[in-house]
């Protein structure tokens, strides 16, 4: 895979996966506030949304970095 592929999956791969992260923290955390609202932890459940994010972030992203990859073994 030539460099400029290898970015642009790369690049792609970022912007799906930060755009999937944010989506999901942001629901997760509209969920938590009403766990908020009957008198948990603030900082706690903006952590853990944040973390949820992330980690959803990131298993998106080594999906679209897996998928550019070539493959040789199908053709």
């Amino acid at each position: 895979m030539n460099l400029a592929k290898k970015l642009g999956v790369m690049a792609a791969g970022l912007g799906i996966s930060g755009a999937i992260g944010a989506v999901s923290a942001i629901l997760l955390l509209y969920v938590l506030i009403d766990a908020v609202s009957v008198g948990a932890d603030d900082s706690i459940w903006l952590y853990l949304c944040a973390t949820f994010g992330v980690v959803v972030g990131g298993i998106c992203f080594r999906i679209v970095i897996w998928a550019g990859k070539n493959k040789s073994v199908l053709q």
